[in-house]
């Protein structure tokens, strides 16, 4: 239980997973419509309303510890987020027993309590909550120990099959390796081509490479090209470096030395050099290079503004 703890310190936070707040309380509620819709000075006046009304109301509760702990309609504030959390918690409500799990962890000044945030934390993960299970899932990886992998493999398929790309990208990583459950390319491009159509960046790159490769699965250049396109789109270097190469070689995508470059050009920009393309950049003309750099120049600030 201690290595857990340990890789629950190293680990758990990095996750960044949101706090999930109950979909059907929005539709029933005005606390949690307010919420929803961004109005939030609203949904902790409501939901102040309804403790008052309701001195065990734990969802009422756990919305006010999230508008603190995230500042929203009124200043940040860690510590009384953490109390409405532990009266919540305290009222069985399983969202805030993982929120307070994370507060625990998160106190500043070394006043965490690592090893009860690892039992709220194995407490909501039991009751089924997503991201307390991916979070789990990580602390258990950390260990190092083969009966630990098989559990993280369980708490991430429940994270994966409640919609977290990260914990289908996940499962697809440890499929490759064989590890925590048998080693499977066909399990691996399943759980990445998971992830990679609900917009997962890194799965969008690693299925694109075994749909290149047809590598667990049949092989498809054209589908490849196409998800090394949506993610050089988002800025990943790696993946506007692939699909330079594409279509510098003109593999599932005709050949174009302007878009080889340009992509080029945009991956350089993100500190990924490439000596060969850099030979095909030299190659071009004065006016094909500005056309490569001004393309470049857009896909870069778009990527900018369309980031997270």
């Amino acid at each position: 239980m201690r290595r857990m703890h340990r890789g629950l310190a190293a680990l758990l936070l990095l996750a960044g997973l949101p706090l999930t707040l109950p979909a059907t309380a929005a539709e029933r509620d005005a606390a949690y419509a307010a919420y929803q819709t961004g109005h939030y000075r609203r949904a902790l006046s409501e939901a102040l309303k309804r403790i008052e009304a309701d001195s065990s109301d734990a969802a009422a509760m756990t919305l006010v510890g999230e508008l603190y702990r995230q500042g929203l309609g009124v200043p940040p504030d860690q510590k009384v987020a953490t109390e409405w959390y532990e009266r919540a918690a305290a009222r069985g409500d399983i969202n805030a027993t993982y929120a307070l799990a994370i507060a625990l962890f998160g106190e500043a000044g070394g006043r965490g309590d690592t090893a009860r945030a690892g039992t709220l934390l194995r407490k909501a993960a039991a009751a089924g909550h997503a991201a307390a299970n991916y979070n789990l899932a990580l602390a258990l990886l950390a260990t190092g120990q083969a009966t630990d992998d098989e559990a993280a493999v369980k708490s991430l398929q429940i994270a994966a099959n409640a919609g977290i790309p990260d914990a289908m990208h996940a499962l697809g990583t440890l499929a490759k390796q064989g590890r925590g459950l048998p080693k499977s390319d066909v399990a691996a491009a399943e759980w990445m081509a998971r992830a990679a159509a609900v917009g997962h960046v890194p799965a969008e790159i690693e299925y694109a490479i075994m749909l290149f490769n047809g590598t667990g699965v049949a092989a498809n250049e054209t589908a490849a090209a196409k998800l090394f396109l949506r993610a050089a789109d988002k800025g990943n270097p790696i993946a506007q470096n692939r699909i330079a190469r594409l279509y510098q070689i003109g593999r599932g995508i005709p050949p174009d030395s302007i878009q080889a470059a340009a992509w080029y050009l945009a991956a350089r920009a993100r500190g990924l050099d490439d000596p060969a393309l850099e030979q095909l950049f030299d190659r071009l003309t004065p006016e094909q290079q500005g056309r490569a750099a001004r393309l470049a120049a857009s896909r870069i600030e778009g990527a900018a503004l369309t980031s997270p």
